[in-house]
């Protein structure tokens, strides 16, 4: 019986309460990215860690944001009920590389590890044209990159997410 309580203690002790970060992989992204957009404030001050492609978004009015995305159903953000995006807003002065093949559907982007910090609850919204042309806001959470690297193999990786 202790040795069962010593082996399950560690367990409990680390379930309990708030983490301290936060690993999003092919299984878990779209799930953990959702949850954060409806409830930033569970995740001030923690610390993400996944894998995303660059993306440029341009406002209606022209200002460019630099962010850091994966493709997913119109589920969350886009109101025209076509695909979308999910991620962050990010510093684009950072050196992260330029997007590659942005609007085609394909594996072949500018893939980067990500480890940032989420530091406000405080989103930015941007009017774009979405589908058809019709002017939509969306809205995203800005990231504080503290650390990436180039991703060069991306095989295993999908642009599309959906669970």
């Amino acid at each position: 019986m202790k040795k069962s309580i010593l082996f399950l203690l560690p367990i409990l002790l680390t379930s309990c309460g708030g983490k301290d970060s936060y690993y999003m992989n092919e299984s878990n992204f779209f799930l953990v990215m959702t949850n954060i957009q409806y409830y930033p404030e569970e995740y001030v001050n923690k610390e993400l860690e996944f894998d995303s492609f660059t993306y440029k978004l341009t406002s209606t009015s022209n200002e460019e944001f630099f962010c850091v995305v994966r493709k997913c159903a119109s589920g969350f953000g886009c109101k025209c009920g076509k695909d979308t995006i999910i991620g962050f807003v990010v510093d684009k002065d950072l050196g992260l590389p330029e997007p590659k093949n942005q609007y085609e559907n394909t594996n072949d982007k500018s893939w980067v590890h990500i480890n940032g910090t989420l530091e406000t609850t405080n989103k930015v919204d941007i009017e774009i044209l979405g589908a058809d042309d019709i002017a939509e806001k969306v809205s995203f959470l800005t990231l504080k990159i503290n650390s990436f690297t180039l991703i060069e193999d991306y095989s295993s990786l999908n642009y599309y997410v959906d669970k």
